[in-house]
């Protein structure tokens, strides 16, 4: 009996050894498990994260290409309607020579543009306004030389004799820097 004593003894000493490496392997296997859980929830949170960062992003993109396209819609419609009103005003200009206060208007012109202007000029004029161009000059006492060699709604361009510097003085001349500015408000518009 002692022999089967032994082997009892024997067989359960592999048992509680095979016990107990099955309970290490157990314990090391849990652990594993439990940091590829934990390694999982962190990739799962940065993902989550970027996807959120991605998303916002892709938010803030299409919000400002909506902005632009609106403001784009709006400049669109302000450039059309400054060239219409231009349009229009470009067409009206031809009746403002038969106006009763067209010869104080080309005065006017006629004052800026010979404002601090040395002798030795010439003016310009539409072949219309030759006659009133000699008077508003003989008015004031102005001696020069006044050619109707240019085609305009009225006003006049100054040019200096042998040289190439000229004023433009001209209604069509005015309205155009008024679009200038008028194309410049609806260009601040669409880029402020």
């Amino acid at each position: 009996m002692a022999l089967e004593d032994i082997f009892r003894a024997l067989e359960e000493q592999a048992d509680k050894d095979v016990e107990a490496v099955l309970a290490e392997s157990r314990a090391h296997a849990e652990a594993i498990r439990e940091e590829a859980e934990r390694e999982a929830a962190v990739t799962r949170d940065h993902r989550i994260a970027e996807a959120e960062r991605l998303a916002k992003a892709r938010s803030a993109q299409d919000l400002n290409s909506v902005k632009l396209e609106a403001r784009k819609r709006v400049a669109a419609v302000k450039e059309r309607a400054v060239r219409e009103a231009f349009d229009q005003a470009l067409a009206s200009l031809t009746e403002v020579r038969t106006r009763s206060d067209y010869p104080a208007v080309f005065a006017a012109l006629l004052d800026e543009a010979i404002a601090s202007l040395e002798p030795g000029w010439e003016l310009l004029v539409d072949p219309a306004d030759v006659d009133l161009a000699r008077t508003a000059l003989a008015s004031r006492g102005i001696v020069a030389e006044v050619r109707g060699d240019i085609s305009t709604a009225g006003g006049m361009i100054i040019s200096m004799r042998g040289a190439t510097v000229t004023r433009r003085n001209t209604l069509e001349d005015r309205l155009d820097k008024l679009r200038g500015k008028a194309q410049a408000e609806v260009a601040e518009l669409l880029f402020a």
